[in-house]
């Protein structure tokens, strides 16, 4: 059976075209768009117009793909933004349109998801599975017992909320780590046997292909690489000390440019 999935995030659309055949899944298309859905909701609590329209026509496009490689089934979740927006009933209403129903998932949902996928791609069942999202940060791990978690600590959701300056200052750079902090603390414990870490996610992928010095970038490169934390913190350092144009240089070789 051949099916598809539109994933609607805050930041980005994905779109996966696969064959399923009792547990065997294989990929026929893959597809990501940086739409920024999100943009503004956290001040306003609203999606505005602009953005809408961004991901409609992304949507529309992704929905005809799926038509035109077969697939018979066409599955669309949408997560933090939806969650969040006040005025979804409008953009649900032009989704509509295109025959597409749309499941709006809660955050446990979707970091369960992330876990299941992760894990089947690395076969590491007791890893910690984070997700780096544009409105909501995902943490899912297997220890004692299960635990799933969500975050508002998405990343456009930060970028919106504190960065005011291009640089970054250290002091935007100091809000921003002690707002992640205030919003964990009490989860930390729950997470202090975890040995691994798989990240997923536009965000990780991103550091992946940095880290590798990528010109083009690569999803065999990326899957499986292993990132240090001098590694995330040299390259954090290097980004908080440059503007916007010239990060933008060094992140061509992400999925779809700036994440």
């Amino acid at each position: 059976m051949r099916i598809c999935a539109i994933d609607i995030g805050t930041n980005s659309i994905r779109q996966l075209i696969c064959d399923i055949d009792n547990e065997n899944i294989n990929k026929i298309q893959k597809d990501v768009e940086i739409t920024r859905l999100g943009e503004g909701i956290s001040k306003t609590g609203k999606l505005n117009n602009n953005a809408i329209q961004r991901s409609i026509e992304v949507i529309e496009r992704f929905v005809k793909l799926a038509q035109e490689k077969g697939a018979e089934v066409i599955y669309a979740f949408a997560t933090s933004a939806m969650r969040d927006a006040k005025n979804k009933d409008a953009f649900f209403e032009q989704i509509g349109k295109l025959g597409l129903e749309v499941e709006i998932i809660d955050g446990e949902t979707e970091s369960l998801f992330g876990y299941i996928g992760a894990v089947m791609g690395v076969n590491k069942e007791d890893a910690l599975v984070l997700d780096i999202g544009g409105g909501s940060t995902e943490l899912a791990y297997k220890g004692r017992e299960f635990v799933k978690e969500s975050f508002d600590i998405g990343a456009v959701r930060l970028t919106e909320k504190f960065i005011k300056n291009d640089p970054p200052t250290t002091e935007e750079y100091d809000e921003i780590r002690l707002h992640i902090i205030d919003a964990v603390v009490n989860s930390i414990d729950k997470y202090k046997e975890v040995e691994n870490v798989i990240g997923i996610g536009g965000t990780i992928t991103t550091l992946a292909a940095v880290s590798q010095q990528l010109e083009i970038y690569s999803q065999e490169k990326v899957h499986g690489y292993q990132l240090k934390k001098e590694e995330i913190k040299r390259i954090l350092d290097k980004f908080m000390s440059v503007t916007l144009e010239e990060r933008k240089k060094f992140l061509d070789c992400s999925p779809k440019g700036l994440i």
